[in-house]
């Protein structure tokens, strides 16, 4: 009974459950049971529809050289505008989080910082912060807040500076729900202000 039950097992089609020889329901069911197994799924997820909408404009002739990295450290995609190569940092919104008072109010929250970090020793900054340098373009993905893969798009260069290290970029800045400068609904429309 044992052979016959893991036989099926393998014959399952996805990739995915091939490789944990597990099926579908079992893998969501884990995902499931553990919140930052979910929060890297919702990364990924993210991840896939950015890479898709990125994708069309490849293919519509607007980028080339699209790669989608996922190596530690670096941003989550590289393309080529024209002549200029450049990075994309993808993000989700905050769950949950929204600005409460002031001309923010309303707005969503998203965190730029990386997962680790430690001290630069050659100035003793801290390096889970991003210096604005790292990447050219952050997608924001609003699903957290909206429950759809929607974007919002802002050239790092416009966005604010932390406070105590002016050479890195702040932590948490507000997304609005209707783009606003510096948030872009198309991502054409960052590269043309980038590049114009």
């Amino acid at each position: 009974m044992g052979s016959r039950k893991r036989k099926q097992i393998n014959s399952i089609g996805h990739t995915l459950e091939r490789s944990f020889n597990a099926p579908a329901r079992d893998i969501l069911d884990a995902i499931r049971s553990g919140f930052r197994a979910q929060v890297d799924v919702k990364g990924k997820l993210a991840e896939l529809y950015l890479y898709r909408q990125l994708k069309a404009l490849q293919q519509q002739g607007h980028i080339s050289e699209l790669v989608w990295s996922d190596k530690d450290g670096d941003p989550d995609f590289f393309l080529q505008y024209m002549e200029h190569r450049l990075s994309v940092q993808c993000k989700n919104v905050r769950s949950g989080e929204q600005y409460k008072t002031g001309e923010r109010k309303g707005q969503f929250k998203v965190e730029l910082q990386k997962t680790r970090g430690g001290i630069d020793p050659r100035t003793g900054e801290k390096t889970r912060y991003y210096r604005p340098d790292e990447f050219e373009i952050v997608a924001v993905c609003l699903f957290n807040q909206t429950s759809t893969w929607e974007f919002r798009y802002a050239a790092a260069r416009d966005l604010a500076r932390h406070r105590r290290q002016p050479g890195r970029l702040e932590v948490m800045h507000p997304v609005p729900r209707c783009a606003a400068p510096p948030w872009h609904e198309d991502f054409l429309a960052v590269l043309r202000n980038l590049y114009s």
